[in-house]
């Protein structure tokens, strides 16, 4: 009998036990949530980079939400909805009043892919200037050339209309062309130049490498984009990519921006097409 009442006793004191274990939950094992997202030539590169943060950061999970586009992800980290979001623009004057900070961390080569049967392998502005305009219809073999359009606000559609050769009429030429295909994000732009025989259109070295996309990127006039010819200035057409995060950051986010420009965090960028930022 008194062997039973020490048991009954025993199992009593484990069950009181068990609910302050559960209080005890050791603190790496309540992980800080760091939400990132952002443009979309920038993600492939950001999943690489949270991967290795969590290693090295056991205390936070980072949960990287899809493709938000520039705009759409700086929305939502002035709205705290994210923590960190990556831009392929800078703040305009109404995200810095509401607090708005940004941090460029890299450039990547901004690009002019086409399909992987264009026999072609370099191009000059020129030509891409008759391709847009209309001028020219169709490569040396007889296919078609089918240009593939950003929509007129998107950040590739910026840095395509302030290069030279009048790049910035013969893209308002194609917006006028009929039966023209705009893709909405940067990823559906590569679907569509790597899915459309013929086709050329716009794109990063960032997104091509980081998604290991089938496309071909072309040289222009003889020089390969490539993160040494953009650091030596003769590719001189870059994409900036910008970190972005409200007034008061947490401290995960801090963090992991201050990792992404380190060492370490430059060398998992260069690696897909980047050249981080000091």
């Amino acid at each position: 009998m008194e062997h039973r009442q020490a048991g009954n006793v025993g199992a009593a004191f484990a069950l009181l036990f068990v609910p302050l274990l559960l209080f005890a939950v050791p603190p790496a094992a309540r992980a800080e949530t760091l939400r990132l997202s952002g443009t979309g030539g920038a993600m492939g590169g950001l999943a690489l980079l949270s991967s290795a943060f969590e290693r090295g950061h056991p205390g936070v999970k980072v949960v990287l939400a899809p493709n938000m586009g520039s705009s759409g992800s700086i929305k939502a980290a002035l709205s705290g909805k994210l923590d960190v979001a990556v831009s392929g623009r800078a703040l305009n004057d109404d995200e810095r009043d509401r607090g708005g900070r940004e941090v460029p961390y890299v450039r990547t080569a901004f690009v002019f892919a086409v399909h992987p049967d264009v026999p072609v392998e370099d191009i000059t502005l020129s030509a891409v200037r008759k391709i847009y305009a209309g001028d020219t219809t169709s490569w040396p073999d007889g296919t078609p050339a089918r240009v593939i359009l950003r929509p007129a606000s998107d950040s590739d559609t910026e840095v395509l209309k302030g290069m030279p050769e009048g790049l910035a009429s013969a893209a308002d030429k194609a917006y006028r062309r009929k039966g023209m295909v705009v893709a909405t994000t940067d990823q559906d732009a590569v679907d569509y130049i790597q899915s459309t025989p013929g086709a050329i259109g716009t794109t990063t070295l960032a997104l091509v490498l980081s998604e290991k996309r089938r496309v071909r990127i072309l040289s222009l006039a003889g020089v390969t984009p490539s993160n040494r010819a953009v650091k030596e200035g003769a590719y001189p057409y870059v994409k900036v990519y910008r970190f972005v995060t409200g007034a008061h950051p947490p401290g995960a986010a801090k963090a992991f921006i201050a990792f992404a420009r380190s060492p370490a965090g430059a060398s998992i960028l260069s690696g897909v097409g980047c050249v981080v930022t000091r």
